[in-house]
């Protein structure tokens, strides 16, 4: 049969070690494990072309898809997810309207997805479930990558039997490429990486953050007491601050950073492939040393965690970071199953610190960073104490999660058709289709699979795709470092704009304030002015009454002097006058 040829939507990326391993690796997993042709010597699947699954799908990428692809791979990855990428086309992360999606012509392959709601965050909504329904009433194959995330998409979408279990491809590292297949850590070197992260969203949800991060430094510090070689490896820039605190606050701990355009895909592999145990809080800073036969032990800090640790046979390899958690008296047994295999109803999981306050005091929360460290440090020795038998279980489930692969790419094989194609357009290479298309057919050009077996992914694969991976990387690194200058100028041209705003505002207060005062002013020199108008009315009034007074009493004088002798007359006429003087200048002092 011709070769299946496969669109990728996928995320390239630069800061997210996890993603950035996931999706070659996802690609890598149909060319071994998807089988070839014996006949014809050409493997079942082929990857055409690939876009980033967060920009929108347009008219032009859904035509360039249906010409050129025989069937879509979506994923693998948390993308069940509303807040990270938000938009109103899907409700998830995979930006494609109902239209968009009704448009393609050939079936979608759902690969090792998982619901990805941190605790405390809501149900999916309407736009959601209608979406995904969609999704997976188009579907060839719907799988997702562990037995939690099938059951709570179950109840979403009303539908559990065409659900699969599809581990993610990541956690089977060591059956995909010929440098891993005969390595294995050694189990009893007492090496351990660390990444560590309490989330913005987990911090929301009740998680002692400051606490989670001391009983980390406290933790590999004890570690390193006790013979530990200690390695903080940040898979994202979010974990470089716990990390610095490790280097500096730990001697003798190591950093190996595992984000950035420069650091390859396959390299971080290669790290963990000599780490015999991690300690970690995301789930591809678990799933990935998993791969390559490392022993996992998780911080509760998301109900993936719990599946996983639940779906690899080992509950026990997760540790309580609520209330029970960093109680005093952890056992040697590690951790505990009170958060595996958590319902996300509600987003919560079971177990998990979702109460805030565990030690509100600088003492209550000393204790509690050192019950935590303790546990984490039980963990890890009790680990180490089974380590060989604990890695020969695990890669037998890692053989059988191969086998499940194997037989899954079998029948989404036997499902599909490839289809009649037309030769595309020279001005479709490439990229034809807008600048979320770029063209993946360089990375399988001169790969000749083994028609007796699955042809491991050699040296020369692992650089092709690297050299892919890195240039995709950069470019998205540069996008997101112009992205973040914009988002600056942004910021700064709308605290420019507010600080204006401000400064006017304030000047129009204070014009507003100042008229008012002369306002005021105004008014009380008016008040003032109609009193003393009034006043001197009144005084007017009181001199016209004496001056009537002094009028009748030079008459009465005259009356007088006519009667009388002249010398009577003059005195009275004195004292009449002198009175009349008093008292107009009393009433010109009063005026």
């Amino acid at each position: 049969m011709q070769s299946l040829r496969l669109f990728h939507f996928d995320i390239p990326t630069w800061g997210n070690f996890g993603d950035k391993v996931l999706f070659p690796v996802v690609r890598d997993a149909f060319r071994v494990l998807g089988g070839a042709d014996s006949a014809r010597g050409e493997p079942n699947f082929t990857f055409a072309s690939a876009a980033a699954l967060r920009r929108e799908v347009d008219e032009a990428a859904v035509a360039r898809i249906n010409a050129t692809a025989d069937a879509v791979v979506i994923g693998g990855g948390g993308l069940f997810l509303q807040d990270t990428n938000p938009n109103r086309l899907s409700g998830w992360q995979w930006k494609i309207s109902p239209e968009a999606l009704r448009s393609l012509e050939i079936p979608l392959i759902v690969y090792a997805l998982g619901d990805n709601r941190f605790p405390g965050q809501p149900e999916f909504d309407d736009l959601m479930r209608a979406h995904v329904r969609q999704v997976l009433d188009q579907s060839a194959f719907f799988g997702l990558r562990n037995t939690g995330s099938m059951s709570t998409m179950g109840a979403l979408l009303g539908e559990s039997d065409r659900i699969v279990f599809q581990p993610c491809p990541t956690t089977i590292l060591d059956h995909l490429y010929a440098p891993l297949a005969a390595r294995r850590p050694d189990p009893s070197e007492k090496t351990v990486a660390i990444q560590m992260l309490v989330h913005p969203r987990q911090i929301a949800a009740g998680y002692d953050a400051e606490t989670i991060h001391e009983a980390t430094v406290r933790a590999a510090r004890i570690l390193v007491g006790k013979g530990w070689r200690v390695l903080s490896t940040p898979f994202h820039p979010d974990d470089a601050e716990v990390s610095r605190r490790l280097v500096a606050e730990v001697a003798g701990v190591e950093e190996v950073r595992l984000y950035g355009h420069d650091v390859g895909f396959f390299s971080g592999i290669d790290v963990f492939a000599s780490v015999p145990y991690v300690l970690g809080g995301r789930g591809h800073a678990q799933m990935i040393p998993f791969g390559v036969g490392s022993i996992p032990i998780s911080v509760d800090l998301h109900a993936k965690l719990g599946y996983f640790a639940e779906n690899i046979g080992h509950p026990e390899f997760v540790v309580p970071v609520g209330p029970e958690g960093m109680r005093s008296g952890a056992t040697s047994g590690g951790g505990a199953t009170s958060g595996s295999g958590a319902e996300v109803g509600s987003g919560v999981a079971t177990g998990t610190g979702t109460t805030p306050g565990t030690g509100t005091e600088a003492g209550s929360n000393s204790e509690a960073a050192d019950a935590l460290a303790a546990r984490m440090v039980a963990a890890l020795e009790h680990a180490y104490a089974g380590g060989a038998d604990l890695q020969a279980d695990l890669a037998d489930t890692r053989a059988r999660f191969a086998g499940v692969t194997e037989d899954n790419l079998a029948g989404i094989r036997d499902s599909l058709q490839p289809r009649t194609r037309t030769t595309p357009s020279p001005g479709w290479g490439g990229g034809g289709a807008g600048p979320c298309i770029e063209d993946t057919d360089s990375r399988t050009a001169g790969v000749s699979p083994q028609p007796n077996g699955p042809r491991l992914r050699m040296a020369e694969d692992i650089r092709a795709e690297e050299f892919h991976v890195a240039a995709i990387a950069e470019s998205e690194e540069v996008a997101a470092q112009q992205a973040r200058a914009l988002a600056r100028v942004d910021r700064d041209l709308d605290q420019a704009r507010r600080e204006h705003a401000r400064s006017l505002e304030d000047a129009r207060t204070r014009a507003q304030e100042k008229l008012r005062a002369l306002e005021g002013e105004r008014d009380e020199a008016f008040t003032e002015v109609e009193h003393q108008h009034g006043r001197i009315a009144e005084l007017d009034k009181q001199i016209a009454a004496l001056s009537e007074e002094a009028t009748r009493s030079a008459q009465a004088l005259d009356d007088v002097e006519q009667r009388t002798a002249g010398d009577e007359a003059r005195v009275l006429a004195a004292k009449v006058r002198h009175g009349i003087r008093w008292r107009l200048r009393r009433l010109k002092r009063r005026g």
